[in-house]
């Protein structure tokens, strides 16, 4: 079924005509998050994650249709959007950065954890990470398709293998802390994206393989790592926070199964749809169940792998959103704020990311790259771009459960998650007060769950 039309930052770029550039660590300071926020890599990136996460919701694929409803039952059944459907379409190319990712975790039999006395992550992840980093251009030369690796370099030297390889290479974790995080997973995000811009993918066909297998493939192999290798959690907020690795799941999952925009008092009918409640995510069993179908519950069930105790105890976040009753679109539309605050909008997390012509940093960089004549300064367009932020209106059409669009991320600054005060019972937990206080990621953004 044909998806929305692409955001123009998701157009294929002109190979023969752009200027490939290494990209480089340009947020040092809370001003700098402040204009990553405006710069032309955000929009792209939240741009390739709203298309995405439309791909694999049967309601923004079931209003695609002409003179859909709001409120319909979906004429996408969800099955079909299950992670293990045979409705997905795998291309070649995308089952080519597949068997990449494959490839890279079979490098861990060749890296047998250290045995010696440790405190924290094992040293034997920085000689897979070593093996990772010396294979990767003959990988890369074996999987990404030709006009990519073939392509000669226009003026700058620079190839735009080159540039992909930062964030591949960035999204394992890091080598040196012996940890991984949102931070990683977000690179990853934009190796994906850097293949798209670049030609790699088929809009209105690879959407689904890419949000679901691709996706899943790559959290198989960081989990392996993170189990292999005990890495840390990078910037946690430890138990107050979603999840110790991942972020990018409980979006994706959550959009696979939103048959209908929340309505307030208005419950899904999860037996007809076959679909599991949100709260059922405290059930082992039907967690397991579900673990090959949707992406939500695989990174719940990886939780149960590597945590012990109650549920609520261990994972306090994702307890309380499991009390939601609106159904899995307030959920989607909850994560997707979340992400855009808690991931998008730390400056421990996000610092790391580095800019360069795939992801510009200021919309002059862009234009530069693309080669076309400019007069204005950074400093213009960086308060040009400001003035026209400063116009978008904090108060957005999807935050009323009425109806609206599906969820978008960029639009707004928000540092609040939606999901209503109505949590699932659950044993008393105490104040919550001192909980959300600074941690090394900063405070944690208030949810109205916490009071």
């Amino acid at each position: 079924m044909p998806l929305a039309p692409l955001h123009p930052s998701l157009h294929h770029i002109n190979l023969s005509a752009h200027t490939f550039r290494y990209p480089e660590k340009c947020i040092n300071s809370q001003e700098d998050l402040q204009h990553f926020r405006i710069s032309p890599g955000y929009t792209r990136l939240t741009s390739f994650l709203n298309h995405l996460n439309s791909s694999v919701s049967p309601l923004a694929l079931s209003q695609q249709a002409p003179g859909a409803s709001t409120f319909a039952v979906p004429s996408v059944p969800p099955e079909k959007v299950f992670t293990n459907s045979p409705s997905i379409v795998v291309s070649p190319a995308v089952q080519r950065v597949i068997s990449l990712i494959q490839d890279l975790e079979n490098i861990v039999s060749e890296c047998p954890p250290d045995t010696g006395p440790r405190r924290f992550g094992n040293v034997a992840f920085r000689k897979w990470h070593k093996l990772v980093e010396e294979r990767i251009p003959g990988l890369l030369e074996k999987y990404l398709p030709e006009e990519i690796t073939q392509h000669n370099p226009f003026l700058s030297g620079v190839t735009p293998v080159a540039e992909l390889t930062i964030y591949l290479m960035g999204s394992f974790g890091s080598a040196a802390r012996l940890d991984y995080g949102t931070g990683h997973e977000l690179s990853f995000l934009a190796f994906l994206c850097g293949i798209w811009i670049l030609g790699g993918f088929t809009p209105n066909q690879d959407e689904q393989a890419i949000a679901l297998r691709v996706l899943d493939t790559y959290l198989h192999l960081i989990r392996t790592l993170v189990k292999a290798f005990t890495l840390e959690p990078a910037g946690s907020h430890g138990v107050w926070g979603l999840d110790d690795h991942s972020f990018l799941p409980y979006i994706f999952g959550s959009a696979q199964l939103t048959t209908q925009a929340p309505q307030s008092g208005v419950q899904p009918d999860y037996a007809s749809l076959g679909i599991p409640r949100p709260s059922d995510i405290i059930k082992r069993n039907i967690v397991d169940e579900w673990r090959d179908k949707n992406l939500y519950f695989d990174a719940v069930g990886f939780i149960y792998d590597v945590k012990k105790g109650p549920f609520w105890e261990h994972s306090p976040i994702l307890f309380d959103i499991s009390g939601v009753t609106e159904g899995w679109g307030k959920i989607n539309i909850g994560m997707i704020k979340m992400y855009n605050a808690e991931v998008l909008g730390k400056f421990p997390v996000v610092q790391h990311f580095q800019f360069g012509s795939l992801f510009p940093w200021t919309e002059y960089q862009e234009k530069e790259i693309e080669g076309v004549s400019t007069q204005q300064t950074y400093g213009a367009d960086v308060h040009a771009a400001a003035s026209i932020n400063s116009q978008v209106t904090t108060r957005i059409p999807w935050a009323k459960p009425a109806s609206g669009p599906p969820p978008q991320l960029g639009m707004e600054a928000t540092a609040r998650a939606p999901w209503p005060r109505k949590p699932a019972a659950q044993p008393n937990l105490g104040p919550m007060g001192g909980a959300s206080g600074p941690t090394d990621e900063g405070p944690m953004t208030k949810a109205p769950w916490s009071r």
